[in-house]
């Protein structure tokens, strides 16, 4: 009795075969991305000017003084 190795040649592809990616993955993957650099550029104290001291102080303008 011998032991029966896996046979790899079945797993090869084909020339010519191609695999495509699901359309719901690419959409996914370029939403990310364009969601990332919008992000960047509008978090990045930099290049928007925001920060969240300013944020904080706006919103305290905003409540007034209240007693």
């Amino acid at each position: 009795m011998t032991e029966e190795l896996d046979n790899l040649k079945e797993f090869e592809v084909e020339e010519g075969l191609t695999r495509k990616i699901p359309v719901g993955w690419l959409v996914l993957f370029w939403g990310l991305i364009i969601w990332g650099i919008y992000y960047f550029v509008s978090y990045t104290p930099s290049i928007s000017g925001w920060s969240q001291e300013k944020a904080y102080e706006e919103s305290v303008k905003g409540l007034g003084h209240r007693e």
